[in-house]
């Protein structure tokens, strides 16, 4: 062993961890002796972990990104399809398609909390895919679709099936890292909303080129092919995520495993020791006590109203960016790829701004400038002077699409730190459902007769982001009086101090 190699032991440090035992948390100790992996003496070095991380890095998020890349082809790939001859099939409008999406929110917030409580019973890893398979077949049904009563029916079912997906999955995430560790990956998940946005457009221009192919118009090329290449993934979803770093899936007698014994004790470890309350409930089913003391915590209600505030832009942005760039003098083809610009700028911005929260260990402020970006972007585009050239104003779409859910990642993660982990199943539903409840009016904002510019849509818009910026400063302020400012949970377990000393029943049961 090196000299510069420190060595990880369970007790107290200023940077790591401190045992379970000086937590005063019994109940915390005993939980996680029964989860595999879990070893309460091990020790290991600075090396060590660092390798124990870049396999998760390399082995689970790339994995996680490509997963939920193709649940954002799969609803949102309508908008591509808007620039071919879908109207014209399928017999839509405006009205039809807004319909469409927002029977689409529908169905994803009927199922987003049951759903999350089924993933958190039988495990994220064996329901997700599942479900991912039965959304694939929904997408590549949209082939037969010929009326707005059909275009109805598939929105609502895709919806209701993606439901639960998103906070199932950083449920996921969690299991391999601390709640510090939790900003950028969150980001990176996220993040696969710009990676589609930026691939969508290049895969879309190809398949809607094959209009005409076999008798398919190139819509319906769009949705058959994204539709079984998600299903083929929900196969491979199934088979390769693991239960946890230490408890890989058997298939015929034979471990899919990609950590060895040690990495594996390595990651459960020092996640549990740095938030016991991830033992607590650990394999365990959600129960109603949690529902109603989830809800009843103050700490919940400024991450949901402002993600509501500043993604009342998502719905009519993502649905229509690609024919508003088409409208200002470009062809579909190039406005579909021209549309994955933003989506590039975003990725990039996200990840910018999540690294810097978590190097800095600072939310509320990167949060804030992330929404404002997108504010600034929509501003942009709704008061560009008339007459302004297609390029300053394409730029204004660039740049909402950059700040658009640039820092919602880094909201999220803030928000699981602060909630005890058997809160958190339903506060990350509660999360994603207040960003699709602002569909609804989302969906309202773009009308035919304010077309193409939706100047006062945008303006609406960037009125409610701002809004949702003021609303995370205002909660900075409150988390700096009454709740050790930034830190989460795991502040009780880093300073030895719990702040009454025991645990409550509800985590205990």
């Amino acid at each position: 062993m090196t000299a510069n190699n420190n060595i990880k032991a369970p007790v107290a440090s200023s940077t790591h961890t401190t045992t379970e035992k000086e937590d005063g948390s019994v109940a915390a100790t005993e939980a996680a002796f029964e989860i595999p992996g879990y070893s309460p003496n091990e020790t290991w070095t600075d090396t060590e972990e660092r390798a124990a991380k870049r396999r998760v890095d390399t082995l689970i998020m790339p994995f996680i990104v490509l997963f939920f890349v193709f649940l954002q082809f799969d609803r949102t790939n309508v908008s591509n399809a808007l620039t071919d001859t879908l109207r014209k099939d399928a017999h839509v409008d405006n009205y039809h398609i807004n319909l469409a999406q927002t029977l689409f929110i529908v169905g994803f917030i009927l199922t987003e909390i049951p759903f999350n409580m089924i993933s958190k019973a039988v495990g994220p890893e064996r329901f997700l895919p599942v479900t991912m398979c039965l959304w694939g077949i929904v997408t590549w049904c949209q082939v037969f679709v010929h009326n707005p009563s059909g275009l109805y029916a598939c929105r609502f079912f895709l919806g209701a099936l993606e439901g639960g997906y998103i906070p199932g999955m950083a449920l996921y995430i969690s299991k391999f890292y601390t709640n510090q560790e939790l900003g950028l990956r969150y980001a990176i998940f996220w993040a696969s909303n710009s990676v589609a946005g930026a691939l969508s457009g290049p895969m879309a221009v190809g398949l809607l080129s094959l209009g005409g192919r076999h008798g398919l118009a190139g819509w319906r090329w769009l949705f058959l092919v994204e539709g079984i290449l998600t299903c083929f993934l929900g196969v491979v979803a199934y088979l390769y995520l693991p239960h946890n770093a230490a408890s890989p899936k058997v298939f015929f007698g034979f471990p899919v495993k990609l950590f060895s014994h040690r990495q594996g004790t390595i990651i459960v470890t020092r996640v549990l020791r740095n938030d016991p309350s991830k033992a607590l409930r650990y394999g365990k089913p959600v129960l109603p006590s949690h529902i109603i003391n989830t809800f009843t915590d103050w700490k919940l209600y400024g991450h949901i109203l402002s993600a509501f505030l500043t993604m009342v832009m998502i719905q009519p942005v993502n649905t229509y960016a690609p024919s508003m760039i088409k409208s200002l003098g470009f062809t579909g083809l190039q406005a579909n790829g021209m549309n994955s610009v933003g989506s590039v700028g975003a990725l990039i911005l996200s990840i910018l701004l999540a690294y810097s929260s978590d190097r800095f260990q600072e939310r509320g402020v990167h949060i804030t400038v992330g929404f404002l970006w997108g504010a600034a972007g929509l501003l942009w585009l709704a008061l560009a002077p008339d007459g302004s050239s297609k390029w300053v104003l394409y730029g204004g779409v660039v740049m909402t699409q950059m700040g658009m859910g640039s820092a919602q990642a880094i909201n999220a993660a803030w928000l699981a730190s602060k909630m005890e982990d058997y809160k958190r199943p339903i506060a990350l539903a509660a999360y994603v459902i207040s960003i699709q409840l602002a569909g609804f009016p989302g969906n309202q904002l773009f009308r035919d007769e304010d077309a193409p510019r939706y100047t006062r849509g945008l303006l609406i818009a960037a009125g409610c982001t701002i809004a949702g910026a003021v609303v995370i400063l205002a909660w900075k302020v409150l988390y700096r009086l009454f709740s050790n400012g930034d830190r989460g949970v795991e502040v009780r377990v880093i300073d030895g101090t719990p702040k009454d000393g025991t645990l409550k029943d509800e985590e205990k049961c």
